[in-house]
């Protein structure tokens, strides 16, 4: 599919973030229409670069943003401990290496599907939540509808490749700001590193998946994708002086290349806005 316009774009995001002005910041050409499929880069709620937002395609362990919702809205019991079944135990990596029959705390699993986008932990809690992966699906697709992401459909909580499961930007930065407004999701996916224990006391330490984390100034979340056919996903937010970034970047080769680079320039974009502004108050 062709590059929408930049009106056009902007007016598909106007929905994900209320506030923004009905115009770009920017009108110079895009220069990162190369680097992912599908992306958008949007600062203090107004575009300033994106491509492809409203494309279907397969979303990834992004998806997990959405299984954290439906965890939470279930009677959510962080101390409860959940016992890991056969399935959850083999299911494909990344996984942290929980082994069957083992329990854990439902707040350790979800410390571990965000952060690590563990998919062991991730059967675990929807498992414990609604009994099946079918169940739980339904649950995510209302819980995505009362979102407003009108062109998404899931299908697995972990974010497999499925037929019928499917995204676009524009729909993923509603569920990026959602789940990042939930306090305690902005506090995991903020954490470099952790350790969490099992009911016997075996420890599991494990990675953030997000390698902009420490890496890059601002950068506070979120959440990292990727399988054969959805290819290299990511879910950024950043802060920096009073401003924010949202990044998402759908089958980006390059994704942290690109990313840092993206959020360097939407940064340094505020910059140059501010700088004018204290000049024109300045002179007069």
């Amino acid at each position: 599919m062709a590059r929408l316009s930049r009106g056009l774009l902007t007016v598909l995001l106007l929905g994900a973030f209320g506030t923004a002005a009905a115009h770009s910041r920017i009108d110079s050409h895009d220069p990162y229409h190369r680097s992912a499929s599908a992306y958008a880069a949007v600062l203090d709620g107004e575009l300033l670069w994106g491509s492809n937002v409203d494309v279907r395609r397969a979303p990834a362990s992004l998806t997990k943003l959405l299984t954290a919702l439906v965890v939470l809205d279930s009677d959510w019991q962080p101390d409860a401990m959940l016992s890991v079944s056969h399935d959850a135990a083999h299911t494909k990596r990344p996984r942290v290496g929980l082994r069957t029959g083992e329990n854990i705390r439902a707040d350790d699993a979800l410390t571990a599907m965000l952060m690590h986008s563990a998919n062991d932990a991730c059967l675990v809690l929807a498992e414990h939540v609604a009994g099946s992966i079918e169940a739980f699906a339904a649950r995510m697709n209302a819980r995505a509808a009362e979102l407003g992401m009108q062109d998404s459909h899931f299908v697995h909580p972990c974010g497999f490749d499925a037929d019928g499961q499917y995204s676009t930007v524009t729909d993923l930065l509603r569920l990026a700001r959602a789940a990042h407004a939930n306090h305690r999701i902005a506090q995991i996916v903020a954490q470099e590193q952790a350790t969490v224990s099992t009911a016997a006391g075996r420890q599991l330490a494990f990675k953030n998946t997000n390698q902009l984390l420490g890496r890059l100034d601002g950068v506070v979340g979120l959440k990292t994708g990727y399988t054969q056919h959805a290819g290299h996903c990511l879910i950024a937010v950043a802060e920096q002086s009073g401003h924010r970034v949202w990044l998402v970047l759908l089958d980006s080769p390059r994704r942290w290349w690109t990313a840092h680079r993206i959020i360097t320039d939407a940064f340094a974009t505020a910059g140059r806005t501010d700088h004018s502004h204290e000049t024109t108050y300045a002179g007069t």
